[in-house]
């Protein structure tokens, strides 16, 4: 016994669709699923975002203070090089 291309068609597509219908509720759960993720990942983030601004801020205020330092040390070596040269 053959099928004709129109019933096969229509075999084809009650078939489609019933695993369509099988498949609803595990997507619906994996769409639960994903939300609860993205919204505690939304947390995580924004307690990221405050700690690397806090880093950051550190970061800026111990390089200016470092400049300062370098400032300090290059002023005093100029003065012991210029002494040198006129004791030289």
């Amino acid at each position: 016994m053959t099928l004709g291309w129109p019933m096969a068609f229509l075999v084809v597509m009650l078939a489609f669709a019933a695993i369509i219908a099988f498949s609803e509720p595990s997507r619906r759960k994996h769409e639960i699923q994903m939300a609860e993720i993205k919204s505690r990942d939304g947390e995580q983030v924004k307690e990221l975002n405050a700690e690397y601004t806090k880093l950051a801020t550190e970061t800026r205020e111990a390089q200016a203070s470092m400049q300062a330092d370098i400032a300090a040390i290059r002023s005093s070596v100029e003065s012991i090089e210029q002494m040198m040269r006129d004791v030289g």
